[in-house]
């Protein structure tokens, strides 16, 4: 059970909190995602945080095998079930392999077939577990995926770090047709 009430389309809503929920139901087919309804409780941090999402998300200069491959990066990071699952449909939908998606479940370093894959890899890994990213892994992925990709995936993870933490600070339930449970990382 979540920590904080969800806000919905059908919660008490304060004049503020209904633009704003209007406006993402306008722009979302009808639907609230998942962090927003914990963040909606501060409408003024939504309207601010929705529009990056949808540019990162949505309007991405990655085709989505790359991008839903970095939020998974963040989501491992973060040990965070509920965006793991949320995104690894997509990413195996759009070629990212089952044995990646599985080794990453597993906390395990994937065997790569797709080095821009690998690269992305390497780069989260390295900024979210140790800060900061050699300038081998910095030049690899800057090769692979250019000065605007690297700027991009930078704040792509970024973004659903603090995703991933707002689903884990309120205690967001997971899906009931979760297929991914975060191992332990070796």
């Amino acid at each position: 059970m979540a920590r904080i009430p969800f806000v919905t389309e059908t919660s008490d809503l304060t004049q503020e909190q209904r633009r704003v929920v209007d406006g993402i139901l306008g722009r979302r087919g009808g639907r609230i995602p998942g962090p927003f309804r914990f963040s909606l409780h501060c409408p003024a941090v939504t309207e601010a945080w929705h529009p990056l999402g949808e540019v990162l998300r949505l309007k991405s200069g990655f085709p989505l095998r790359l991008s839903e491959f970095a939020i998974l990066m963040a989501a491992r990071h973060m040990d965070c079930e509920y965006v793991f699952n949320a995104h690894a449909h997509i990413a195996l939908e759009n070629g990212v392999a089952q044995s990646v998606v599985d080794a990453l479940a597993n906390g395990k370093r994937p065997i790569f077939d797709k080095p821009d894959e690998e690269a992305m890899h390497d780069y989260c890994r390295e900024l979210g577990e140790g800060h900061e990213v050699s300038d081998k892994t910095y030049a690899r992925a800057k090769e692979l995926l250019g000065v605007p990709g690297v700027v991009e995936l930078t704040a792509l993870f970024g973004y659903y770090t603090m995703v991933s933490m707002t689903i884990l600070a309120h205690e967001m339930p997971l899906q009931e047709n979760a297929k991914y449970r975060l191992a332990k990382r070796a």
